[in-house]
């Protein structure tokens, strides 16, 4: 299963869950722990995620974390956890206990969360003294295609601790400038419009607080105009992928796994006796390859669904089709017996 589906799956989770949610013990169970596990460490494995793990702090014995994920023996991700409930999720209020676990951890990253809402903590402002803002925020229940390539980094397949800081230093900064960037959009400070007056080139001369007050409509216009350039241009960028998908969808494109299920299929019932397989052919549509006999379409032997992270092979029975999920191309040769079944029921068919 892809990421997305796993962090899609986990957002239905918390909307059907949350509610029914009355302890911090539940979040755990319910929301967190299967959101570790879609990061692609393992729950029940003390060698990648240890429950309670202790970070005792000089003469205070017995200081314990919810959870802490491992490599190489080492702790790498600390995570805090509070009831479901708790919605403000307020650094200030459990500042002390995150940053005494930080600085007697080896772990680079804290997080804070309520099963929901994922806060990220590193030391990117001071070294070895934690942050009081958090790099990154991840909604289960509200975000956005780029956070999640964001937080896939931190899943055991690509988690790298220095590519991390790194780009965790990147996302806070970036944060800091967009929040400049939406401040000087809807009200542009004095500084910002002498600079574009100076870098505009549109006035000689010192420039005096009139001209900065006669230009200040001047730049939120220059502003609206950009953004609906943007805008636009954003629209019909959508549009024309939006034209590219829907005539890739109508493009039919025979894969290789669907050859070599076809070639499977095709092996299995070359075993059979007085029957010639040459007889078995394909038909590859949009959304299914069908498997045929006599390149009829009334007489399907079976049907593969390989366009799809989950695999079905299907077959026809009193006219309806039964669809049975397989893991992989292999899984195919479990179904020898069906697969001749069939043949016989269109054989008999067609000497009627």
């Amino acid at each position: 299963m892809e990421f997305i589906e796993k962090i899609n799956q986990l957002k239905e989770r918390t909307l059907t869950m949350a509610e029914n949610l009355q302890t911090e013990e539940a979040t755990k169970n319910a929301l967190i722990m299967p959101f570790i596990n879609a990061l692609g460490y393992d729950v029940f494995n003390p060698m990648e995620v240890i429950p309670e793990y202790i970070a005792d702090v000089g003469i205070k014995k017995g200081e314990k974390v919810d959870y802490a994920i491992l490599k190489d023996n080492k702790p790498i991700i600390l995570i805090e956890c509070k009831k479901v409930d708790n919605k403000a999720l307020d650094i200030k209020k459990h500042a002390t206990q995150l940053i005494r676990y930080f600085s007697v951890t080896d772990a680079k990253f804290i997080i804070l969360t309520n099963g929901i809402v994922y806060k990220f903590f590193s030391d990117i402002e001071t070294s070895g003294k934690l942050d009081s803002e958090p790099f990154f925020v991840f909604n289960l229940q509200d975000f956005k295609e780029n956070q999640i390539e964001t937080l896939q980094e931190f899943s055991k397949e690509h988690f790298d601790i220095d590519k991390a800081f790194s780009n965790a230093g990147d996302l806070k900064y970036i944060k800091r400038f967009e929040e400049v960037i939406e401040n000087e959009y809807k009200t542009p400070s004095d500084d910002f419009i002498r600079y574009l007056i100076n870098k505009s080139g549109v006035c000689e001369g010192r420039i005096t607080d009139r001209i900065i007050e006669k230009h200040k409509n001047t730049t939120i216009e220059a502003f609206n105009l950009f953004m609906s350039k943007v805008m636009k241009t954003s629209l019909d960028f959508s549009l024309s992928s939006k034209q590219e998908t829907k005539e890739n969808k109508n493009k039919i494109m025979t894969t290789i796994e669907e050859l070599e299920g076809f070639a499977i299929v095709k092996g299995i019932l070359r075993k059979l006796e007085n029957f010639d397989a040459s007889r078995v052919t394909y038909k590859d549509g949009i959304n299914h390859f069908s498997i045929l006999l006599d390149g009829n379409f009334l007489k399907v032997i079976c049907k593969l669904y390989f366009n799809r992270s989950q695999k079905y092979i299907g077959f026809y029975k009193n006219k309806k089709e039964e669809k049975i999920p397989i893991d992989s191309i292999d899984d195919l040769f479990n179904f020898s017996e069906q697969l001749k079944e069939k043949i016989d029921e269109l054989l008999t068919l067609q000497a009627k």
